[in-house]
């Protein structure tokens, strides 16, 4: 994020759950993301709900731990397409999801992420394919237990970092112009509608 935006975040309301949304999950409003988690306080819930109702991108609740709440946000059919390529169904089955649909492989990942949170599990690494993640850098993460990764930013990455970073870089420049809208008064239907109107997503939408 440049200096520039910075100040302009710095001056947006950083309770408010729109502000929220834009810096955790732009990437996902503009279509170039298959989802992200968005983690506010509890009392928003309902909020992010009616915020999304009748839109495409569905909200999941995964976990509730005192005051804060953490969603997943997700475009469906993009995850279930990412889901169901060859390389994220060996990865699942590998963990022993055996012919399991999405939805109850959501289910299943609450449970193991509740009981991560409650420091009574392990950390699911299926999440990261929930995410939208590349399997092979799941993969990478789980093999190397988090090290040696070539290259971090929205995921830690295995695999052809240059694209990657490509892909990180994009994401900056939908939260940055995100943020400049937020800045000039619009709202975060308006935003959407913004985007989905005038092209503004920086090509089309790519991995993760």
């Amino acid at each position: 994020m440049s200096q520039e935006v910075f100040e302009i975040v710095k001056k947006l309301n950083p309770h408010s759950l729109e502000t929220q949304l834009i810096l955790q999950c732009s990437p996902l409003i503009a279509g170039m993301k298959t989802s992200n988690l968005l983690k506010i306080n509890s009392e928003n819930e309902m909020d992010v709900y009616r915020l999304f109702a009748g839109t495409d991108i569905s909200c999941y609740l995964l976990v509730r731990t005192g005051r804060k709440t953490v969603f997943l946000l997700y475009r469906k059919k993009m995850l279930c397409s990412h889901i169901g390529s060859c390389g994220c169904r060996s990865l699942l089955r590998s963990l022993g999801y055996e012919n399991v649909d999405f939805e109850q492989l959501l289910r299943a990942v609450k449970a193991k992420y509740e009981e991560y949170t409650a420091g009574e599990g392990e950390f699911p690494h299926e999440l990261g394919l929930l995410l939208g993640y590349p399997c092979e850098d799941v993969k990478g993460y789980m093999d190397d237990r988090g090290k040696n990764a070539l290259y971090t930013g929205y995921w830690q990455v295995y695999k052809d970092p240059a694209a990657k970073k490509k892909t990180f870089e994009s994401y900056e420049l939908a939260r940055e112009k995100m943020a400049r809208l937020a800045s000039m008064g619009m709202n975060l239907l308006q935003i959407i509608a913004y985007w989905q109107t005038s092209g503004a997503a920086y090509g089309s939408p790519v991995m993760g």
